[in-house]
């Protein structure tokens, strides 16, 4: 027996399955440039006057249970952990000269944690009773959103400077908190509060938590999300680059009048509660003006040529992942093998303007809690 979790991706397990296998028969990557980092990336710099591309890109990570489960639902032996992570984008692009277009279909995860938290949450679905009392804390942040943006490279002898501006017309999302306090003894014992702003309620009832509805229907139907990402590169030297990339350096979500809800639940015998509930769960279903932001994604690359030896360091909010690549020519390809500090090894490959790259730190991937796919076709006019 699965369960779902609390906020879920909006992509189901066979979905992902499927576009997954349907993107590497079609072996499609990010735009081959040392930039790209140390999976799927050629070292190429240079750039006629037109070019397009496509690529389609996911970084990933999940501490208590393995991203499959995180996509179609937590088993009993869930782990402890304090965060899951996923960022996942479709991209189509033209580059003339030094201008950019381009659309993209943008995916993203997060979900952050206390320790406790897991086991709070598999004694409620369960019924592992805990031995201890414990502290709940749970902030998640997740959308699906599709957009359009542009970017323009200013470019000097050795360095150059790339900012780069999305719109997106959000399409799903869920933000919320939950934070409380669970203690021992026979069954669920929770005290909790509930901040929730979504566009299709996803969360678990308890079996205590009634059903939602909007009491005035005046949420809103229309959302929209604005990013500004900046980044550059420096030729240090003939054999040497680097790059770096902050990406949703500045953002902004608004949800306008969202759908919210705001509860107090106390479940079982509470002894300290955490906020005051008339009966098992009292709130506020009525909608409400919402607007927030999500943290903004560091990425450094770095390239060394006479051996052929890239470095990435990829960095949002808890999750950080440093991996290394050494390629080698094997008549007119690039083969690279990978590893990360995450205990990823996986290999890339970049012939003419395919590019390929997958790493994971388990060859199944439903027992895999840290991957990253890049695919891509990139073609000069």
């Amino acid at each position: 027996m699965a369960i779902k979790p609390v906020f879920n991706f909006y992509v189901t397990g066979k979905q992902f399955v499927c576009l997954f296998l349907f993107l590497s028969a079609s072996a499609l990557v990010s735009r081959p440039s040392f930039a790209s980092g140390a999976v799927g990336s050629d070292g190429d710099s240079s750039s006629p006057n037109l070019s397009t591309d496509i690529s389609f890109e996911v970084e990933a990570s999940s501490e208590p249970v393995p991203i499959h489960q995180m996509i179609e639902g937590w088993e009993k032996n869930a782990g402890t952990g304090t965060f899951a992570y996923s960022d996942m984008s479709l991209k189509a692009g033209a580059d003339y000269g030094a201008a950019r277009v381009f659309a993209e279909r943008r995916w993203f995860y997060s979900l952050k944690f206390s320790p406790d938290t897991t086991a709070v949450y598999l004694d409620a679905e369960f019924g592992q009773e805990t031995e201890a009392d414990r502290n709940v804390l749970l902030d998640a942040r997740s959308f699906e959103a599709k957009g359009v943006g542009g970017a323009y490279r200013i470019e000097r002898d050795r360095w150059s400077l790339t900012p780069e501006f999305t719109l997106y017309k959000l399409i799903h999302y869920q933000f919320g908190t939950f934070y409380g306090r669970s203690f021992t003894g026979d069954g669920t014992n929770l005290s909790a509060r509930l901040s929730y702003y979504f566009d299709e309620y996803r969360f678990p009832s308890f079996n205590t938590l009634p059903d939602y509805e909007d009491p005035t229907g005046a949420a809103s139907t229309e959302w929209y999300g604005y990013s500004a990402s900046l980044s550059g590169s420096w030729q240090v030297t003939d054999d040497l680059g680097v790059s770096l990339k902050i990406r949703d350096l500045w953002n902004r979500l608004d949800m306008f009048n969202s759908a919210h809800r705001s509860i107090c639940a106390e479940v079982g015998e509470i002894s300290d509660p955490v906020c005051s509930g008339s009966g098992a769960a009292s709130g506020d279903d009525n909608p409400e003006e919402f607007s927030t932001s999500i943290k903004s994604t560091v990425i450094a690359n770095g390239y060394y040529g006479p051996e052929q030896v890239y470095a990435q360091y990829y960095w949002h909010d808890k999750y950080r992942n440093l991996s290394v690549e050494k390629r080698f020519v094997i008549d007119q390809a690039q083969v690279g093998v990978v590893l990360s500090s995450r205990r990823q090894a996986g290999l890339t490959l970049n012939w003419q303007g395919l590019s390929l790259g997958y790493i994971a730190d388990n060859l199944d991937y439903r027992k895999a809690r840290d991957a990253r796919l890049k695919l891509g076709f990139a073609y000069r006019w």
